[in-house]
């Protein structure tokens, strides 16, 4: 399947330029006493100032993973430190490959280094987050692990410094923005593993059935194309707001509306502008009537992804890995990329999501972590592991190594106007576990937004002071 490159993406992308106006609760009062309806929605995409998006409103009292099959759940208690050179490698499911992946790569690790051994374990993304969070809790900390988050182990003492796991021409070979979005308080203690990418998705064939000419380029264009869509017999919009990497398509809306989780270092998560990028979503759901059922609870893989590439869907925010996914599921969907629709007078952007590889601190470890680390970042291994799982690449010799493969080639265009989550703040986490918990009840008929954005506010600001 064909993808367009970014020169292409951005010729679509067209500048909304009005303001638009504040929204208020889904499907119900809100602060400002004005509900949601035909009226209030057509305003956030066509009429008066949102207000200004970065200033939060305090309120009172106060991870990358395609989920296509559960991998091993193995319970068993992991070793705290490494038995001379033995390590232990823990890492999540990206693909029903991954498991096989590490294995194979562990073997040919100990075949290179005799005595050395790496016992690998991995675990379904759905359960990653309890199980290493009991295995911190524990103690019984994995030697190498994969996560989509470290700034809260590095505060806490409990990783090592990257500079004393790889080598100087591994450590500077990594893309500058995702080398710096892996520092904590001035030093390296995350080695980016993995990257993608955000882009709208569309299908060709329903565009054309329904007399769509070109994927819309603003909020108010999404909104008409996915009437059509619907009208027709199709999910206008497939919007994934349950709990399976959430924080990816609020990313993606928030950014695209012109506000962020932080404003300096301040969070701003209930901001004006965000509230006012929650409402739109409702309104996609419960007045445009635009996305398929229940889009607070619907989770990304199955319920968007895969009804989209079995042609149900007309449009979705896909991801650089969504095509493996389709071939996999033997698709057969024409569809086509554009950039993400903005308001607000929004640039172009894409989200850029990167998983990490850390280390903690187990006593004797570090010799034995250097080297399976070193070994994997080879260009042929790590390339392999790339292909094999669909994701982008975080070292210039690896980007080098894919700039001709089409799969990849378009994707990697849009790294540098990539946006990324604040994974360097420790209160990073806190904040993504309420909004994985909390952000699809905003969806709710009669739900109150901006006390749901309050939730999450007070979670990122609890214990820092704001």
């Amino acid at each position: 399947m064909r993808v367009r490159r970014r020169a292409q993406l951005l010729s679509l992308v067209g500048v909304c330029t009005v303001l638009a106006a504040t929204g208020c609760a889904a499907g119900g009062p809100s602060a400002s006493g004005t509900a949601l309806d035909q009226a209030s929605c057509d305003k956030i995409t066509s009429g008066a100032a949102a207000g200004a998006g970065a200033s939060p409103k305090q309120p009172g009292g106060g991870g990358q993973s395609l989920g296509v099959q559960p991998a091993s759940l193995e319970t068993g208690p992991l070793k705290s430190a490494a038995s001379g050179k033995t390590i232990t490698f823990v890492g999540g499911a990206y693909t029903g490959t991954t498991e096989a992946y590490w294995k194979d790569l562990a073997g040919k690790f100990e075949a290179a280094n005799p005595g050395y051994k790496v016992n690998i374990r991995i675990i379904d993304w759905n359960n990653i987050d309890q199980q290493v969070s009991t295995m911190i809790q524990t103690k019984q900390y994995p030697d190498v692990l994969n996560q989509n988050k470290f700034s809260g182990w590095a505060a806490n003492g409990l990783l090592q410094p990257v500079d004393s796991l790889v080598s100087p021409e591994i450590g500077n070979d990594f893309i500058p923005s995702f080398k710096q979005n892996s520092h904590y308080q001035g030093s390296q203690y995350g080695l980016p593993l993995i990257a993608s990418t955000r882009a709208l998705f569309y299908n060709k064939d329903i565009f054309a059935k329904v007399g769509i000419s070109r994927p819309p380029a603003t909020w108010a264009e999404l909104v008409a194309s996915a009437q059509k869509i619907k009208a027709a017999g199709y999910t206008g919009y497939g919007l994934p707001l349950g709990g399976e990497e959430n924080q990816g398509e609020w990313s993606l809306w928030m950014w695209s509306n012109g506000g962020d989780w932080k404003s300096g270092d301040q969070w701003s998560v209930n901001s004006q502008r965000n509230v006012q990028s929650l409402n739109f979503l409702s309104c996609l759901a419960n007045v445009y009537q635009v996305t398929q059922p229940n889009p607070g609870q619907t989770n990304r893989t199955d319920g968007v992804f895969r009804p989209f590439a079995n042609g149900q869907t007309g449009m979705i925010m896909g991801a650089s890995f969504a095509p493996s996914l389709f071939k996999q599921w033997n698709s057969t969907v024409n569809y086509g990329i554009a950039p993400i629709p903005v308001n607000n007078g929004t640039e172009p952007f894409t989200l850029g999501v990167q998983d990490y590889l850390v280390s903690f601190k187990n006593p004797g470890n570090t010799e034995a972590v250097s080297k399976f680390l070193n070994f994997f970042y080879q260009t042929d291994n790590y390339v392999r592991f790339l292909t094999s799982q669909g994701f982008l690449p975080t070292t210039q010799t690896a980007s080098a190594a894919l700039k001709k493969d089409p799969d990849f080639a378009p994707y990697l265009d849009l790294l540098p106007i990539a946006k990324f989550y604040p994974s360097t703040d420790p209160a990073f986490p806190r904040a993504q576990g309420t909004l994985e918990a909390q952000l699809g009840t905003a969806l709710t008929p009669g739900a109150d937004t901006r006390s749901v954005l309050d939730q999450i506010q007070t979670a990122a600001t609890q214990g820092n002071g704001g």
